[in-house]
């Protein structure tokens, strides 16, 4: 049986937990990643990375024991599968759009309850799930598919205290964005578009070696070197 934790998570706060086995209570690796379906609906899995192999691995959120503030317990190491894919269709770092192009912002963050996506936060805007009309390799489409145009939806998206509101309206939806100083958000698809980023963590590598500490700026030395230890997901959660 699996005991989540009844109040919201964030997939930033998954990123980086060390998962303990229960069977013989020792670490089998730390998240990497989080597996999502295709409709981003569902939280389905973690990508494990094993320090020692330094090999990665699947666990599907069916075999999660506990997800606590600090670790992740699963009840055996038994329970990991080698990963031959890439594909996690995670959202963090995809840009989205409406269908009339407008720019909601960089997905930032996503909170999720049990398995269930909840909520998108982007740097411009939040929304429900919901309102995920597709999710691409690199951008996500915001708004109703033609068979839900009469459909009535009445939503409050996003809380920006001290900050001037406006509306972006897509067909009847109403999203609030705040009027903010920032660029546009620039689209993850080019890893060289982390060049310039300031980093807002320390980042570990394989046997703990400094991939990059907090407040260096990413530069190709520190891309090379994320790539070479598999980090580039984390250096893109943990830069701005």
């Amino acid at each position: 049986m699996v005991v989540y934790n009844s109040s919201m998570e964030k997939v930033s706060s998954l990123v980086s937990k060390k998962v303990i086995s229960l069977d013989d209570a020792s670490q089998v690796g730390y998240v990497l990643n989080v597996i999502f379906d295709d409709r981003v609906k569902f939280f389905t899995g973690l990508i494990i990375v094993d320090d020692e192999s330094e090999n990665s691995f699947v666990l599907d959120r069916e075999d999660i024991y506990s997800i606590g503030d600090e670790t992740i317990m699963i009840k055996s190491a038994r329970a990991l599968q080698f990963n031959i894919s890439s594909i996690t269709n995670n959202p963090v770092g995809k840009v989205v759009y409406d269908s009339h192009g407008n720019n909601l912002g960089r997905v930032i963050d996503v909170d999720i309850k049990g398995k269930t996506v909840k909520k998108i936060i982007t740097n411009m805007c939040e929304f429900p799930q919901r309102f995920i009309r597709k999710s691409g390799e690199n951008f996500i489409i915001f708004g109703a598919y033609k068979s839900e145009k009469n459909r009535s939806f009445k939503e409050e998206v996003g809380s920006f205290k001290g900050l001037e509101k406006t509306e972006v309206r897509i067909t009847n939806f109403v999203v609030v964005q705040p009027q903010t100083p920032e660029s546009p958000a620039k689209i993850f698809a080019n890893p060289k578009l982390l060049i310039g980023r300031i980093v807002t963590n320390d980042i570990l590598g394989y046997n703990n070696e400094l991939i990059a500490e907090k407040n260096d700026v990413i530069n190709q030395k520190i891309l090379n070197k994320a790539k070479l230890h598999n980090k580039m997901n984390l250096l893109n959660y943990y830069s701005k």
